[in-house]
């Protein structure tokens, strides 16, 4: 039904194919959150239920008596044991049944897995976190038509982006992006991965990485963004003291003789170029422990008080450098053309959520996994493209 729709909405002349924009909204489900961890925080679960429940069975034995037994004060706490044996075995049958997930990241370390619905996650937004699902939705620049959208369950946007635009391409008989069809998301989606893959695609896109304002002197100098990054600072939950120290431009670097010098004129080991990242090799250098110890511009240099080791710095060398299409990315967002092109995402896409979750009142999933909350999800996008057809259909 979603995809008929969109069809008479194409058909119908409402969808410009000129800018399309990519957002999500994280969404609580219908399940626990209560009921989240790695297999060994449910194992460890399990037993402590079990160790409870034989704790209890233990006291009534000890001072037990056909009196005893018949006390109201017995049942409740036999129907405790039960309660606690039926969700140990609850978790064991989970466990028996489910292999680990694994998160997304280059680590592939295990990730929290859940019993109510374990293809929802734990996700933190700005009411809390929240045991749900990213509800990821393009919608075209015209009159905000919804082409596509998709519930996934995973905290991290950059993964979403390659799916949502493949399920883009399903949805309509030609290339919509080989007429120079933009596509725009915010800095959740930027990614060294995500640019390579719209390159190869030849997809034109706008995709700022997240240091992209601080670039643009309009909110870099501008009172008003200093204030709210120093709320922003005072306020932190994690209460992280952190402060401005040398950047590795203030180091004195010779590429040729693989030296360099502190600010406080100290020569400083060489520990190698070997260490490599996208943009190319770097050359690595650390202060000496005595050196930083007894430097007076120690508060400059140093993020926290000198122990085991000095200051350690990493400096690209340029002539080995790469283009990444990140480079190639920044260069499009620093320009005049780049801003307008962005600016025009959050008008085209984040109306779209107001109407669903504010005007429809969607603030929470009723449903469980992946493919029944897209359903949902398609649902209420339906009903807005409906309403759009309804108002701007001639």
């Amino acid at each position: 039904m979603f995809h008929k729709i969109l069809l008479i909405c194409d058909e119908s002349g409402l969808i410009g194919k000129e800018h399309f924009a990519i957002d999500g909204c994280k969404l609580p489900t219908d399940a626990s959150k209560q009921w989240s961890g790695t297999h060994p925080e449910l194992e460890k679960k399990s037993t402590k239920m079990r160790a409870r429940a034989e704790r209890i069975v233990d006291k009534h034995l000890e001072s037990d008596s056909t009196k005893n037994n018949q006390s109201g004060h017995y049942k409740k706490d036999m129907q405790t044991v039960e309660t606690l044996l039926k969700t140990a075995d609850k978790i064991d049958g989970f466990l028996a049944e489910n292999e680990p997930r694994i998160g997304h990241s280059k680590s592939k370390k295990e990730v929290q897995s859940n019993i109510t619905d374990n293809e929802s996650c734990k996700m933190t937004t700005s009411k809390g976190t929240i045991q749900g699902m990213a509800c990821v939705t393009a919608a075209d620049e015209k009159h905000q038509i919804i082409i596509e959208a998709r519930a996934f369950g995973v905290g991290q946007e950059q993964i979403t982006l390659k799916p949502m635009v493949e399920s883009i391409k399903d949805k309509f008989e030609e290339d919509v992006f080989s007429a120079g069809c933009v596509l725009t998301a915010d800095t959740g989606y930027c990614s060294e991965g995500n640019l390579q893959f719209l390159h190869d695609e030849n997809i034109k896109s706008v995709i700022p990485d997240n240091q992209f304002r601080m670039r643009d002197p309009v909110y870099s100098d501008s009172e008003t963004f200093k204030a709210h990054k120093k709320k922003r600072q005072e306020t932190r939950t994690d209460n992280k003291k952190t402060r401005d120290v040398f950047p590795g431009s203030e180091f004195v670097i010779d590429f040729v003789k693989k030296e360099a010098v502190c600010p406080n004129g100290k020569e400083m080991i060489y520990l190698g170029d070997d260490f490599e990242t996208k943009s190319g090799p770097h050359m690595r250098f650390r202060g000496y422990l005595k050196d930083c110890r007894e430097c007076p511009l120690q508060e400059q240099c140093m993020q926290k008080e000198v122990k085991s080791q000095g200051r350690q710095i990493s400096v690209l060398i340029e002539s080995k450098r790469r283009v990444t299409q990140l480079d190639k990315m920044k260069k499009i967002i620093d320009s005049d053309d780049g801003k307008k092109m962005y600016s025009k995402r959050m008008y085209t896409i984040e109306p779209v959520f107001g109407n669903i979750c504010s005007n429809k009142g969607l603030d929470k999933l009723s449903l469980r996994g992946e493919s029944k909350v897209t359903a949902q999800w398609q649902l209420y996008c339906m009903v807005h493209n409906a309403e759009k057809l309804w108002r701007y259909a001639s």
